[in-house]
């Protein structure tokens, strides 16, 4: 008895700025980062299991509104470098206008947007504790949600238009995308924003034989991620847990070794 205590005192008792940051920050930080930049196979090996005890001794032990904004931070900086990147490939498509940079620019937004839907799909799960006992209580929003926003603002927000500006250029020429190239863009953005995807049917109908290559997509409509608002993400109150529904600690630590993926 005196030993399990021990263990809850451990547990709960804060961690100082250098804990944090040494000790649960820095593996969680590294595995991000091998996730968006698609380097997890060439990287030294990170347990999955480790990750998943790192963030859930943040989330309990005083740092889970900290771990929130550095994950977003994270987030964050990614989109930025990929903005930047496609930003210069908008600005080549304009300059020279020829169909191999609008290819070139449509290909290079499609990797990109597959990239970040692999990296997401990965990185959720790690923070199943933290949804349950944060971001849903308090923000009234999920991980899942809060990240996609991220990507939907920085990036597609700015380069929708002009990619599909570019779509509308390359439709009756030869060089047009092909269309497993069309449903695959489809399928992405629908996934992050499908307020944007529906409001181009009519130009992916086109590139589809006019096929209506959103109605099954739109049937499955409430499996996909909805756009990550403010006012779309909310939920009522008592749908939630607050902090006291906290899964006890004997059944939460027996979900720590149970990691969302097995080890690398």
């Amino acid at each position: 008895m005196t030993e399990g205590y021990g263990f809850l005192r451990f547990l709960y008792t804060k961690y100082s700025e250098v804990e944090y940051v040494s000790e649960a920050w820095a593996p969680i930080n590294d595995l991000l980062k091998q996730h968006l930049d698609n380097s997890i196979e060439t990287c030294q090996p990170i347990s999955y299991q480790a990750i998943y005890c790192c963030i859930y001794k943040s989330t309990c032990r005083g740092y889970k509104e900290r771990l929130f904004t550095d994950v977003k931070k994270v987030i964050t900086d990614y989109c930025q470098n990929i903005k930047v990147q496609l930003d210069e490939s908008m600005r080549k498509t304009n300059d020279d206008h020829s169909n191999r940079s609008m290819n070139g620019y449509i290909l290079q937004f499609i990797d990109h947007l597959r990239q970040f839907h692999r990296a997401i799909e990965a990185i959720v799960p790690l923070f199943h504790y933290l949804d349950v006992v944060y971001i849903k209580p308090k923000i009234r929003s999920t991980i899942r949600q809060e990240l996609s926003f991220l990507y939907k603002t920085i990036i597609m927000e700015v380069h929708l238009n002009p990619i599909f500006n570019t779509l509308r250029q390359l439709v009756h020429t030869s060089d047009s995308p092909s269309k497993e190239i069309i449903s695959l863009l489809l399928k992405l953005i629908n996934e992050i924003a499908p307020n944007l995807a529906i409001k181009q049917r009519h130009l992916f109908k086109r590139y589809c034989n006019n096929e209506d290559v959103f109605n099954e997509m739109a049937t499955n409509g409430e499996d996909m991620v909805t756009p990550a608002s403010r006012t779309s993400s909310k939920r009522s109150a008592h749908e939630l847990p607050d902090e006291e529904d906290q899964p006890p600690v004997k059944r939460t630590m027996s979900n720590i070794i149970k990691s969302p993926r097995s080890d690398n």
